[in-house]
């Protein structure tokens, strides 16, 4: 990185309230209504943080019908839009790394192995991801992966000696973002499938451990309801058998 180039970014990091307005930022994005209200506060936080590009992903894994990925740019659209089209997700070398790393890192210190991986890397250099600075984030179950990607086309912007305070705020941002999109994408699906207030509490007390004799009565009910219920809610969940519908519940967060 150039002498210009870590001028910027310490003094960035330097001026004066920078850390408690990016704080200020992260603490309002629980808050955020909508979409596009966490967007806002993405773009926010792109100009606080002083960088030119700002990506936001959240995405399910597992490879069955509830994967999913959603995209928050305050970046070139170009690059999602050729993203998409070559259906990169299961090549990219920064969610790979999100999924199995929780340490800030930046893109020139995740290797490639593979040529896919290369033309991810290179799509994102095209439209000005030059060097990115990359927050994970992850649901304990470990399902949801989150992962906010800064970037700036000024080649070594990051590497060299980025200021531990910028690493430890990238990293509040993902966490903030994370959390709001998993409950943002767990009411979605709530909805989508119709779960009632009951069919999440059945899903709770299974997972406890209870059998049907037990959830009756905690309920109240008959086996035979309960039984109905389960047949019920396996169909909402497209499931089989009551453990795998739990298994499913527990694994995207809806319980």
């Amino acid at each position: 990185m150039s002498s210009e180039a870590v001028h910027i970014l310490s003094e960035i990091v330097s001026e004066r309230n920078f850390a408690s307005r990016v704080l200020d930022l992260a603490a309002q994005i629980a808050g955020a209504g909508c979409p596009m209200d966490a967007l806002e506060l993405l773009y926010a936080a792109k100009a606080e943080m002083g960088v030119e590009q700002a990506v936001f992903v959240s995405y399910l894994r597992g490879g069955d019908a509830h994967e999913s990925y959603r995209f928050m740019l305050a970046a070139d659209p170009r690059w999602c839009l050729e993203y998409q089209a070559s259906a990169w997700y299961a090549s990219d070398p920064w969610l790979l790394y999100c999924s199995i790393n929780s340490e800030v890192t930046f893109a020139s210190r995740i290797p490639l192995h593979t040529p896919q991986q290369q033309k991810v890397q290179a799509l994102a250099r095209k439209f000005g991801m030059v060097s990115v600075c990359i927050a994970p984030a992850a649901s304990p179950t470990g399902a949801r992966v989150g992962m906010l990607a800064l970037g700036s086309p000024r080649p070594d912007y990051f590497e060299t000696d980025a200021p531990g305070v910028f690493t430890v705020l990238a990293r509040s941002l993902a966490l903030e973002f994370h959390d709001w999109w998993s409950r943002h994408e767990r009411n979605q699906m709530i909805s989508t499938l119709g779960l009632t207030e009951t069919d999440l509490l059945l899903l709770h007390l299974e997972l406890n451990g209870s059998g049907t004799k037990q959830i009756a009565r905690e309920l109240n009910l008959s086996a035979a309801s309960i039984n109905s219920r389960w047949q019920r809610l396996n169909a909402k969940l497209g499931s089989p058998h009551r453990n795998v519908s739990t298994h499913l519940a527990a694994k995207y967060g809806l319980i």
